[in-house]
């Protein structure tokens, strides 16, 4: 069983005093556990509708702290790669957790703008690792369709965080008129759709030009990741055409071997 070999792996890896530490776990991977962090993101995108209460910014950063463990843990990344990444993981946990708090104390839109860059960092991490690891792939199966749906959703979340931290570092409203910490997610996954502008569009030229980039990439993940998913099923489909062709024939020469010598 799967289980029971990783379970052995690490228990080698820490019988080896050479192995002693961090670097201990390199050579164990963890299973992807997509399912997981597509329900963290979409917990995260519901919450964004109530981001104005503090409870509710308390609990997008717990997630976010959970986003960064789950993918840490789950994308099958190498030894040598994840320890890299344990100090910039820290750092924008830090970063992001302080910047709730100087927030609650201080309530100043500075803090608030370094938040959500925070959070654009820790997106775009998350996002690299994801796309890495769905690209990786060498068939389809659930973890690979849920990876490319928490694909889309790390897109359209950070793009609303983008958003939010150009239009609260802008002199006048990128929008026209200000609006809810709620729209700003709104706005971006209404971009990522191209469903078409109706109730916000963007005012200044930067923000219409990173609506412009987002729209984009919702396009070039069309063409790309679901492109190379379908491609995958089709190979597979393919070769196991192939396969059942080749038993057949051999099950056809096997027979008239016996009619032959009988």
């Amino acid at each position: 069983m799967l289980w029971a070999n990783e379970i052995q792996s690490m228990i080698e890896a820490m019988a080896d005093p050479s192995q002693l530490g961090v670097s201990r776990f390199r050579d164990v991977r963890v299973h992807d556990r997509f399912g997981t962090l597509l329900t963290l993101l979409v917990a995260a995108f519901m919450l964004n509708g109530f981001i104005e209460q503090r409870w509710a910014r308390v609990v997008l950063a717990g997630i976010e702290i959970a986003l960064l463990v789950v993918v840490y843990f789950s994308t099958r990344i190498d030894g040598t790669t994840r320890n890299r990444l344990i100090f910039p993981f820290i750092l924008l946990l830090g970063v992001s957790i302080g910047s709730l708090l100087l927030y609650e104390g201080a309530g100043t839109d500075t803090v608030l703008g370094a938040a959500s860059v925070a959070s654009v960092l820790i997106y775009a991490v998350i996002l690299y690792l994801v796309v890495r690891r769905v690209m990786s792939e060498k068939g389809v199966n659930l973890e690979t369709i849920l990876g490319a749906l928490c694909i889309y959703f790390l897109l359209g979340l950070m793009f609303s965080t983008v958003f939010h931290a150009l239009d609260v570092f802008s002199s006048t409203p990128i929008f026209g008129d200000p609006i809810a910490r709620p729209d700003y997610s709104y706005f971006s996954f209404v971009t990522l759709t191209t469903l078409g502008y109706g109730d916000i569009s963007p005012v200044s030229d930067l923000a219409r030009r990173v609506a412009v980039i987002e729209a984009m990439c919702g396009q070039v993940f069309l063409a790309t990741v679901i492109a190379r998913m379908v491609s995958l099923y089709g190979a597979k489909d393919l070769a196991e055409q192939i396969e059942h062709a080749e038993q057949g024939e051999h099950a056809e020469q096997g027979e008239q071997t016996s009619t032959e010598e009988a």
